[in-house]
């Protein structure tokens, strides 16, 4: 039977911890492995950063250690216009390997800082406008600094495109957003992620999440002919909301659907749940 690996969204944080009821964290006494399943937990950049406290770190991993037996971390470098230094980088997966954790990087392509434009009102997702010069050249850099750090790096669901800038319109021309959308973000991945990537680090594998959007895949430029052969591998956006009262309208028994779903995208390449 092939383990499947589930991923935990959360961040390593005693402050997210503490919400559940257990007992207090005991580093000698951690939780036992799961026979049918592997854990990995992604570390959200603005966690890694307070990892630079290594009080934070120690205490974090105690408390979850205790709770659930954690088999990889997946550490985050970039997300939202925050940039992790390299060195805390390699610091934060030192530790993990010392325990015994496998380590991963982790990528949320979520615009931030300066490039941050209008569609941002109202608190909506922004990707990259990815026909920028300036925006394009940041993303490959984001690309070639993880690979520096990692052998494996996943991309969480913000690989996407939904920009509308003069410079998105001109490269359009008469094609439909989504067709446009595709190719641009094929392109994206072969020459900005994957390519840029490969050429600092020959031996990285770069995994694609893919959201549970169902029928706004391709609006949004994610190409789920081409991408699972672009990349190493995929994995599944699993979340589901409140089917009522959220902007998504996500069902739960669409979780279940996803995961069959993308089983049969990417054969013997999705690599589990999140």
């Amino acid at each position: 039977m092939r383990l499947t690996s589930v991923v935990l969204s959360i961040a390593l944080a005693t402050s997210v911890l503490s919400i559940a009821q257990s007992p207090a964290p005991d580093s000698l006494h951690p939780a036992p492995a799961h026979p049918a399943f592997k854990v990995a937990v992604y570390i959200a950049v603005s966690d890694v950063e307070r990892m630079k406290d290594p009080a934070y770190l120690q205490n974090a991993w105690d408390e979850i250690n205790s709770q659930v037996h954690v088999d990889k971390v997946y550490i985050e470098s970039y997300r939202g216009g925050m940039l992790a230094d390299g060195a805390l980088l390699e610091t934060v997966k030192a530790f993990f390997k010392a325990h015994g954790v496998e380590t991963a990087g982790g990528i949320a392509f979520a615009a931030g800082g300066d490039f941050v434009g209008p569609e941002a009102a109202g608190g909506q997702f922004v990707s990259f406008t990815y026909t920028d010069p300036k925006q394009r050249a940041y993303v490959k850099h984001v690309s070639e600094e993880t690979a520096r750090h990692f052998d494996e790096i996943i991309l969480d669901d913000f690989f996407f495109n939904n920009t509308k800038r003069d410079s998105d319109i001109a490269a359009k021309g008469v094609q439909s957003w989504s067709a446009f959308r595709l190719k641009l973000m094929d392109e994206v991945s072969r020459d900005l992620v994957y390519g840029a990537a490969k050429a600092v680090n020959p031996k990285v594998k770069i995994i694609i999440k893919f959201p549970n959007w169902y029928e706004h895949f391709q609006a949004d430029g994610y190409d789920l002919d081409k991408e699972p052969k672009i990349f190493n591998g995929i994995y599944t956006g699993t979340e589901t909301r409140d089917g009522e009262i959220t902007d998504q309208h996500l069902q739960q028994y669409e979780s279940y659907e996803i995961i069959r779903y993308f089983d049969n995208v990417a054969p013997g390449r999705n690599g589990g749940g999140w």
